[in-house]
């Protein structure tokens, strides 16, 4: 299993992605399929980043050895 500072480190680009997303979407130029394609890369986003949370919770339950 990966170390927690490590999954973290993931976890902080993971968040940074969806950063920069937000931030294209605030644009009021944007067409509707752009917007429409960032929500779904959004929420692609996000469950991705709670995957990698729940891989931090189960890498610090784990003993060390």
């Amino acid at each position: 299993m990966t170390k927690p500072a490590e999954l973290f480190a993931r976890l902080t680009g993971e968040l940074e992605d969806l950063h920069g997303l937000t931030v294209e979407g605030q644009q009021s130029d944007q067409p509707p399929e752009v917007l429409n394609a960032l929500v779904a890369s959004i929420g692609n986003g996000l469950q991705r980043a709670g995957t990698t949370l729940g891989e931090i919770k189960r890498s610090i339950a784990e003993p060390r050895s």
